[in-house]
């Protein structure tokens, strides 16, 4: 079975293509990730595009163009459009979110079957409620263009398969109108190799949110919940971008946290280790892989129910209402009062995210590949 993998970015597209390469599947990966696929890969296994990523970073340079989504109206489309000329034969296009219209047609000319990886909320879901928070915060709203919105609607009805992360993005779905028939639920993975638990060798409360700095990821909340706490001997740590947006909101809590900005990936192992406890409030998600590499590193998290996270309420962790500042201040305090219990919690996440690994994330794609060829010859 030959796969063809084409994604604008790296997101878990690699990790995917790494599993596939060394069961002998992998055709191509198409992507603008040179850096990335270059040392992973073959070189008759990968094509790199990275012009449209370029264009589309100046493009997000301009404030307007940025808020009007004209980022990934740039990116996505022109990512689409050269690289559906470097699909070559294949069983299986598999194709992430918004990177695939122009390229189905291409695909199957082949005769191949056509999987759509949405590693977000249903596009609805995502721009009701992202518009409203925006709209709640009285801040100029990031739209996500409706043209790219309409291709992601378009791709989503074109596929034979579309793969989803979570339970909670497999209801955004199904309350649009998505037939249950067409969606696969297959949660992401982590790699034992790069996060295992580690040991905390001082006594600070550290709190610790790994991710885009943004309202998407509900900072604001968190940042209210922290200040109202005050917790003495504590630290709350921000490991990402700052989106341009909240620096303002940064800047007046700036004495009762810590910015740390970006850290490698093969490093962020160690911040897990010194942190007490993880935490993303996010208003929606997919499934965040930072989730998997905390609890794989034994910390307690602390998430929203629309993370997409696998940990299970009150034995891994809690899981909170979203826009909660309320649910924040008391899960932050009991795991501040109860540092042993805390610690049982982290371990009991390390033991349950064993069984999400990238090894296993790919058998299942795998099996679903399986299942539409199948169909396929069917129908034949």
């Amino acid at each position: 079975m030959k796969v063809v993998i084409s994604v604008g970015g790296r997101f878990h597209a690699i990790e995917l293509a790494e599993q596939l390469d060394r069961r002998g599947h992998l055709e191509r990966i198409i992507t603008t990730k040179s850096w990335y696929v270059r040392k992973r890969f073959a070189a008759r296994r990968w094509h790199a595009i990275p012009v449209p990523e370029y264009l589309g970073e100046l493009v997000r340079r301009v404030p307007a163009l940025r808020r009007g989504g004209y980022y990934s109206w740039v990116k996505d489309n022109l990512f689409d459009a050269l690289a559906r000329r470097y699909i070559p034969p294949c069983d299986i296009f598999h194709a992430w979110g918004n990177y695939a219209l122009a390229s189905i047609p291409f695909a199957r000319r082949h005769g191949a079957g056509v999987v759509i990886e949405r590693g977000s909320t249903h596009p609805n879901f995502q721009r009701s409620i992202l518009s409203e928070e925006f709209r709640r915060q009285d801040m100029p709203t990031e739209c996500t263009h409706p043209q790219i919105i309409e291709k992601g609607l378009r791709e989503i009805e074109e596929a034979d398969r579309v793969i989803i992360p979570s339970e909670f993005v497999y209801r955004t779905f199904i309350e649009n109108g998505i037939s249950d028939d067409k969606l696969r639920m297959i949660p992401y993975g982590f790699n034992p190799a790069d996060f295992s638990v580690g040991e905390k060798h001082d006594e600070v409360f550290r709190v610790l949110f790994v991710g885009n700095i943004g309202i998407q990821k509900g900072v604001h909340y968190l940042l209210e919940a922290w200040e109202r706490l005050a917790l003495p001997n504590a630290e709350l740590v921000f490991i990402g971008k700052v989106e341009e947006m909240m620096h303002p909101l940064l800047r007046t809590h700036a004495d009762r946290i810590t910015l740390r900005g970006h850290v490698r990936h093969e490093e962020l192992k160690e911040e897990y280790a010194r942190a007490s406890v993880f935490i993303l409030p996010s208003l929606q998600e997919g499934s965040a892989l930072v989730t998997y590499e905390a609890m794989a590193c034994g910390r307690p998290v602390i998430v929203s129910e629309n993370t997409g996270s696998v940990a299970r309420d009150g034995k891994d962790g809690f899981v909170i209402p979203i826009r909660s500042v309320e649910a924040i201040m008391e899960k932050l305090q009991w795991m501040y009062d109860n540092r042993e219990d805390a610690a049982q919690l982290g371990m009991n996440a390390a033991e349950h995210i064993q069984q999400f690994t990238w090894d296993r994330y790919a058998e299942r794609v795998i099996d679903v590949y399986r299942e539409l060829r199948a169909a396929q010859d069917t129908a034949r």
